[in-house]
């Protein structure tokens, strides 16, 4: 494929004549695209530990893979999707990234094309239930997950010296001013919240069990953090003993020598997955930008973002699950199945009212 185009030719040639031209769907490696095409792209990440990942992995192999170039703008889901509502003619980004609740909640048919799968020869070796970020069901694919995050309790064992076994651990009055949870703002501690309803006879839908929960939890909270990395950070300061948190941000700590350790409770891990999406309009052109999905979804790039120090869980089932993600997670990709999917369209409904009756509950 020809991926060297400049910017100036795509800019004067036609899209649609193109692909009319050249039957664009059915492209191999040896063919020549009638989609338009540039030499660079620009890709949405998020900040922190996303952008460091796939500024030296995801980015380099990009390169190799195609020869254009590779920008990176780090932002926040919520912010994604507001910059692409507010220039959908000329988007600032030609890929973006996702977690459930801003995928759900983003007007997709406005901002996002649907995901050629026939651009993409690495997504046959994607695991079915993430070919497509709106799950096995959906009528549209507006592109794949790449990579899944596995929460649980993390604790530092110097101080809680019998490991947890229950998300209802948490209570225990001798954890008095020791725990750590996340806001609802995120999705950890959004599904924290959903778990902990379910766990005392509510759902998706009903999080009041948790609510009462929460305030009953209340004099064991040690501080409610802004997002996970905040949460991170305060169990690498020692600001919480205990906390809901994911299994790849404690393996990072647990690398800096941080005294943390991290079970499944009784009740299951809830997974969560992270999807790219093209835009609607990409300057880069439709096929450059799903061979920077592609790439994401390489064996290559899977392998190295399941290794030290990113630990994301890989989605392609060629590469090996080994090292911390086999021990704590999974041997094989049928133990994936053992973990709880939550349903996010009916929890995207309410979340915006639960995000703010938490806000004043943790505050008050």
């Amino acid at each position: 494929m020809n991926y060297r185009m400049k910017r100036r030719t795509f800019l004067g040639s036609s899209f649609v004549a193109g692909m009319a031209l050249t039957g664009l769907g059915s492209c191999s490696s040896n063919s020549q695209s009638g989609s338009a095409q540039a030499d660079s792209l620009v890709a949405a990440t998020y900040p922190g530990n996303w952008e460091e990942a796939h500024r030296k992995i995801l980015v380099p192999a990009f390169q190799k893979a195609t020869g254009a170039e590779a920008t990176l703008t780090p932002l926040l889901a919520l912010d994604q999707v507001a910059r692409l509502e507010a220039s959908a003619n000329n988007p600032p980004f030609d890929t973006a990234i996702l977690d459930p609740g801003p995928y759900i909640t983003a007007p997709k048919e406005d901002i996002f094309q649907p995901f050629p799968a026939d651009m993409a020869k690495n997504f046959s070796e994607v695991l079915p239930r993430y070919q497509n970020a709106g799950g096995p069901e959906a009528s549209e694919n507006w592109g794949p997950i790449i990579g899944l995050q596995f929460a649980g309790i993390a604790y530092n064992p110097k101080i809680i010296t019998t490991s947890p076994t229950s998300w209802a651990d948490l209570w225990n009055p001798a954890y008095k001013g020791q725990v750590g949870i996340a806001n609802m703002d995120s999705t950890l501690g959004t599904g924290w919240m959903v778990e902990i309803s379910k766990m005392n006879g509510g759902s998706e839908s009903n999080l009041d069990p948790a609510f009462e929960a929460l305030q009953e939890l209340l004099p064991n909270l040690a501080g409610v953090a802004s997002n996970p990395g905040a949460l991170s950070t305060m169990i690498q300061q020692g600001e919480v003993a205990i906390a809901p948190h994911n299994i790849g941000s404690i393996a990072v700590l647990q690398d800096k020598g941080i005294d943390v350790e991290w079970v499944i409770p009784k009740e299951g891990s809830y997974a969560f997955g992270t999807s790219m999406h093209i835009v609607q309009n990409p300057v880069s052109g439709t096929e450059l930008a799903a061979a920077y999905i592609d790439t994401a979804l390489s064996q290559e790039v899977q392998a190295a973002m399941a290794a030290a120090p990113y630990y994301i869980a890989p989605v392609n089932q060629s590469v090996p699950l080994e090292g911390v993600l086999a021990e704590k997670i999974a041997a094989s990709y049928d133990e994936y199945e053992k973990f709880i999917y939550q349903d996010w369209a009916t929890i995207s409904k309410y979340r915006p009212e639960w995000i703010e009756r938490f806000s004043k509950a943790v505050s008050a």
